[in-house]
């Protein structure tokens, strides 16, 4: 019988004798054991150790043992009531428990690698170079190039308003109002630009912070003289017609 009809054999039987959940896993148990010791013809358990794997107390197990010998699919000879005293199992079947597993020859014949020639690999002469060392060794290991330590960034400190006003100190007419209105406006930002970057620097910060207001007042003073040459054009332009009136 194979291991297949085994099961099925079971399971016929099962119509007839209506085995319960303890006597259906313990034959299968049985059964997983016998398959994984190779289909020997007897084998030796404890009675603990049986009922402890099955998940079931001791006497349950000795009857449902009882049972799956009445219905003709295992033999058992029991032990002693020491614990070194182990009960002695076999499970039924027609021909050799050996005979379960079977032997199927290889189709498929092992093909030949033919011989190849090594391939004779090229001289190189950087990796050939021997070298005398104290250690012993043939080849000289390429040396490893030492990585380049990462440079880390200084922690930025945020200036104090007395550092921004030397800073701004004669570099535009109202330095000393436009160094606390630069103070004010970064502190409020945690030092921060409007993209939410922290500032690395202040003083580059602070420079362009200047040199937009040079900027911005060169142009002022640009439209003013525009404005006044346009009012002298303006009083020009009525003198002229009083006089040609």
């Amino acid at each position: 019988m194979t291991y297949i009809e085994l099961i099925n054999n079971f399971w016929f039987l099962d119509e007839d004798w209506q085995f319960t959940c303890c006597e259906t896993r313990l034959y299968f148990y049985l059964l997983k054991t016998a398959n994984r010791l190779g289909w020997v013809d007897s084998w030796t358990r404890s009675d603990t150790k049986v009922s402890s794997d099955v998940g079931v107390s001791v006497n349950s197990m000795k009857n449902a043992r009882n049972r799956l010998v009445q219905a003709g699919l295992i033999v058992f000879k029991a032990g002693g009531n020491g614990q070194r005293d182990k009960t002695k199992y076999q499970v039924v079947c027609d021909f050799r428990c050996q005979d379960l597993t079977p032997k199927l020859e290889p189709k498929v014949q092992p093909k030949l690698n033919p011989k190849l020639e090594p391939k004779v690999q090229p001289y190189n002469k950087t990796k050939n170079k021997t070298k005398n060392n104290n250690s012993g060794e043939l080849f000289t290991r390429e040396e490893e190039k030492p990585q380049k330590p990462k440079v880390q960034k200084p922690e930025f400190i945020p200036p104090t308003l007395e550092q921004v006003k030397a800073y701004f100190e004669g570099k535009l007419p109202d330095w000393e109002q436009q160094a606390e209105i630069f103070f004010y406006h970064f502190d409020a930002l945690n030092w921060k630009n409007t993209n939410g970057a922290k500032i690395e620097r202040w003083d580059s910060r602070a420079n362009l912070w200047i040199i937009e207001k040079q900027l911005q007042d060169g142009k002022q003073s640009e439209n003013r003289k525009g404005d006044n040459q346009s009012s002298t054009d303006a009083g020009t332009t009525g003198v002229l017609k009083a006089i040609e009136l």
